[in-house]
Order: C-alpha cells, then sequence, then structure tokens
C-alpha cells in the first residue's frame, strides 16, 4: 500500500459511479466501476458528540457497536464516504442534536457525494426528512445540514432509529397493498 492519487466520477441519469487511477506515466485509468453498495458491517459516525443530547443518534451508534460493526472514521466525509463506495458496503452518518449544529454544507459538499453514492447504487437521507439529499431544495450556498450515506438498508435503518420511519424505503404489507382480500 502506498499514496496514490484517484478520482471518482458520477454522472446524473447514467448507472455507477467510475474509479480512475492516476499512474506514473501521467494517464488516468479506468480501474473500477462500483454499481451496488451493499449490506455490510462498517460504519463512520460523524459528530458523536451529538449522542450525548440525541438519544436516536445514541441508539443508533449503539446497535452498530453492539452488532460489531467495523469502525470506518477518519474525521473526514469523503474519505469516509469514498471507502464506502470503493468496498461497496457501509454507513456514514453524521447527525445534528441540541447543542451540536450542522457543518456540512449540501451545495458543495453533500449533494454532489449523495450523487456518487446514489450512482453506486447505494442511498442517502438528508436534512430529517427522510429523502434523499438531491431532492432538498437549496436555499442558500451556506445551508448545512445533517446526513446518511450508505447501502438503502443501512439508510432506512438510519431513517427509523432517528425519525421513527423510512417511508421511501418501506414495503406496504399484502393487506394494505390489497385491502378487498
Amino acid at each position: 500500500y502506498g499514496p496514490r492519487t484517484v478520482f471518482c466520477l458520477a454522472v446524473a441519469g447514467c448507472p455507477g459511479c467510475h474509479e480512475f487511477l492516476l499512474m506514473d506515466d501521467g494517464k488516468w485509468v479506468h480501474v473500477k466501476e462500483t454499481t451496488e453498495i451493499g449490506e455490510g458491517k462498517l460504519f463512520a459516525p460523524g459528530n458523536l458528540r451529538a449522542t450525548f443530547d440525541n438519544p436516536a443518534y445514541e441508539r443508533l451508534i449503539s446497535h452498530y457497536l453492539g452488532e460489531k460493526y467495523t469502525l470506518r472514521y477518519t474525521g473526514g466525509m469523503v474519505p469516509d464516504v469514498f471507502q464506502i463506495i470503493v468496498k461497496e458496503k457501509g454507513v456514514f452518518t453524521n447527525v445534528t442534536s441540541p447543542s451540536t449544529k450542522a457543518k456540512l454544507r449540501i451545495l458543495f459538499e453533500v449533494a454532489p457525494l449523495a450523487l456518487m453514492v446514489e450512482q453506486a447504487g447505494g442511498a442517502s437521507s438528508c436534512d430529517g426528512l427522510c429523502k434523499s439529499a438531491l431532492d432538498v431544495p437549496i436555499l442558500g450556498y451556506d445551508q448545512r445540514t445533517q446526513v446518511c450515506f450508505g447501502s438503502i438498508g443501512e439508510v432506512t435503518r438510519f431513517e427509523e432509529y432517528l425519525y421513527g420511519n423510512s417511508p421511501r424505503f418501506s414495503v406496504p404489507n399484502e393487506l394494505e397493498a390489497n385491502p378487498r382480500q
């Protein structure tokens, strides 16, 4: 292992997130396409101070620890989310609380990574609204938010723990779908 320079590219409407590697001769080589972020026990919990006065976030972190998830936390959103794309599994969270306000800017931090994760087959949950970061209206360049990136299953778990439900990913039961039966 050693230093390497990579960049990832995702284009709205085109499935996949593409990783390119800078070679010694100065040329970029396409080395990987990620089209699925699956389930896996890897977590990167941002803003852990929020667990002191956000009981729902504390319960979620306790779940990760109790289920023996592997901690992957650098203190930076970009490397932690990049790891989810490369490993094709995991979850990144950055949650607010009454004493810890949102730090991440939706315009140039959260939304671009949401595009990459979602094009790679994962999901995002943003702003406490149980919706994709790509669906949150941007009202100002300094607009800040809380966020979760990861597999659909992990984002569903995040929304259920933090907000009590996950309407985007809920599967209606047979009786609700066909009430005349």
